[in-house]
């Protein structure tokens, strides 16, 4: 078996990377499908209108969501 030594710093750098590319596929996933658009609308609305809540934490999510 053969092996190859990487730098910590590039791999980190190139983790980063991948993450940041997994992100852009995500959004372009959700901008293809048409009833993503239609949430990313809707949200874009209801932020404009100030129906938006702000939490401080994980936990609070249930409490918004119901």
């Amino acid at each position: 078996m053969e092996s190859v030594t990487i730098p910590k710093e590039l791999l980190k750098d190139l983790y980063a990377g991948l993450a940041r590319v997994e992100e852009v596929l995500a959004t372009l996933e959700e901008l293809m499908d048409k009833e993503g658009l239609e949430r990313i609308h809707k949200a874009e609305d209801e932020y404009r209108k100030g129906k938006y809540v702000t939490i401080k934490s994980s936990g609070e999510v249930r409490k918004y969501a119901e």
